[in-house]
Order: structure tokens, then C-alpha cells, then sequence
């Protein structure tokens, strides 16, 4: 198994969209953080951010993604602030995912998982493989995000205030662990559809909240029924995601059980199912 882990990290490492993806992200992080303070101050875009607001119970009006980042009474950028504005609305994901997509398929789409996969004993070593690749793609995303975030800030020519560490640790890690679950389970995804179109387009639409806006719905049809406090989407990753903040201590358990069982529940039923089924 150990061969086989080292073989994926390899071939991740190798493939240009691994760079390509961090590289983009990177700048473009360093760009829209130092002119955050442009855009937040055109009209046309706090127009939009108050309409968007005034809609929130509109499922449409929850499509799409927003980013802004609010400073302190001094006009600082607290640090978690800073990074949890784009996390809390997928920006992690939407990359994540992107990357996930790619790489899982790369071997179905040549042919190539058919040479060696043939010759292994456990077909879930190949699972777990890929996980632990993806895993590695999440910590490294993590780093280079929160890496150029805050250069963001000080090429804007401003302070960057950073929150307790306690703190720190455990909102980005809780988030990290989220954004790994999540992946996991668009690498699931991607091993049982085996069409990177489908599993592309799911993982976007994930990401860009529409199926936030699908959870809205059927909320509001369980709420007719006697639920009446239903809320679909603090039962999935990417609900927790998007709630899972500076003041969110209080979900700290529950957040943790719902990455656990959905992480472990993808690498079971992908396991199960790449077990049972030909390779290609």
C-alpha cells in the first residue's frame, strides 16, 4: 500500500494542474485581497451586497458566490476574517474539487488503472491511495491560500491583526478537515460515475451553492409537513462549510462527527464499489 501511496503522490505532483491550480489561486488572492477595499467601496457592489441580503430567504438569491471582507473598527483585516470570507462562501472547494475531479479520472480517461490495478490484491489500497493524495492536495491548498491571503492584505498596504492561535487552530482545521470530507466525497463520486463531465459538473454546483438552494426548498416543503425547525443543510459538509466560522464553537462536535461520517462513508461505498465492478 505504502508503494501505492507513494505512487499517487508522485503522479499528483507531476501533473501540470496541480501547479497550475495553486499558482492561480495564489495570485489571484494576492490581487482581489489588496483591492478589496475598491471594491467594497463601489457603490455598485455594496448595492449588490444589500440586495443580496434582503433576498436571503430567496433560494435563487443564494446562487453564486460573494466574497467580501469586513475590517475591524480600526480599519484592520483580522487574520481568521480575512480567510474564512472566501472559505465560508466555497472558494476552497470550488478549487478543491476542480483539482479532485482531474486527477481522480486521469487514470480512467488513458486507461492506465487497468495496468496496475489488475495486479493488486485489495482494491481499496487504491482508495486509499488516492485519498491520502487528495488529503495532501487539501493541506497544501490550505497553506498556499492562507499564505497569500495574508500577503494580500500587506501588498493593500495594510495591518493583518492575527486572533488567538488556540482559535486559529481550530477553526482552520476544523475547516481543513470539512474541505477534505468534501473532497472525499467528490473522489467517491468521480469512482463510481467515471465520467469527469457529470462528476465536474457536480462539484461546481456544490461550490457555487446550488444545491443550497435546492436544501432551501425542501425545507420549506418539510416545514409544511411539521418539521419545523428543518434545515437540510446543517446536516452536509457543505452546509458546514459555509457555517462553520469565528463563532462557531458551539457546532464544534457535531461539525466534527458529520466530516467523520461522510469522509468515512465515501470511502466505503467507493471502495465497495471499484471492488465489485471492472476497472474500465
Amino acid at each position: 500500500m505504502l508503494n501505492m501511496i507513494r505512487m499517487e503522490l508522485y503522479r499528483m505532483v507531476r501533473m501540470k494542474s496541480f501547479w497550475v491550480i495553486l499558482i492561480i489561486v495564489g495570485i489571484m488572492n494576492v490581487i482581489s485581497v489588496s483591492l478589496n477595499d475598491a471594491m467594497m467601496n463601489n457603490p455598485e457592489m455594496k448595492k449588490a451586497i444589500e440586495s443580496t441580503k434582503a433576498k436571503e430567504d430567496d433560494p435563487l438569491s443564494n446562487i453564486g458566490m460573494s466574497v467580501s471582507i469586513e475590517r475591524d473598527k480600526n480599519g484592520d483585516y483580522g487574520f481568521l476574517e480575512t480567510i474564512t470570507s472566501a472559505v465560508r462562501e466555497m472558494l476552497c472547494a470550488l478549487f478543491i474539487g476542480i483539482f479532485t475531479v482531474i486527477f481522480v479520472t486521469a487514470d480512467f480517461n488513458t486507461g492506465y488503472i487497468k495496468n496496475y490495478g489488475g495486479a493488486v490484491k485489495h482494491r481499496w489500497h487504491m482508495v486509499f491511495a488516492k485519498g491520502t493524495a487528495v488529503l495532501v492536495y487539501t493541506i497544501v491548498f490550505f497553506a498556499v491560500f492562507i499564505l497569500s491571503s495574508s500577503l494580500g492584505v500587506y501588498v493593500g498596504g495594510h495591518k493583518l491583526i492575527m486572533d488567538p492561535a488556540g482559535k486559529i487552530t481550530e477553526v482552520l482545521g476544523v475547516q481543513c478537515l470539512l474541505h477534505i470530507a468534501f473532497a472525499w466525497i467528490i473522489m467517491s463520486l468521480c469512482l463510481i460515475v467515471r465520467n469527469n463531465l457529470i462528476s465536474m459538473i457536480v462539484s461546481c454546483c456544490l461550490s457555487f451553492h446550488v444545491f443550497q438552494a435546492l436544501y432551501i426548498l425542501a425545507d420549506k416543503g418539510l416545514k409544511k409537513l411539521g418539521w419545523e425547525d428543518a434545515a437540510i443543510s446543517n446536516y452536509t459538509v457543505s452546509g458546514r462549510i459555509m457555517k462553520y466560522g469565528l463563532e462557531s464553537s458551539k457546532i464544534l462536535g457535531s461539525t466534527l462527527v458529520i466530516a467523520a461520517v461522510f469522509a468515512a462513508a465515501s470511502f466505503v461505498i467507493s471502495s465497495i464499489w471499484i471492488t465489485k465492478k471492472d476497472l474500465i
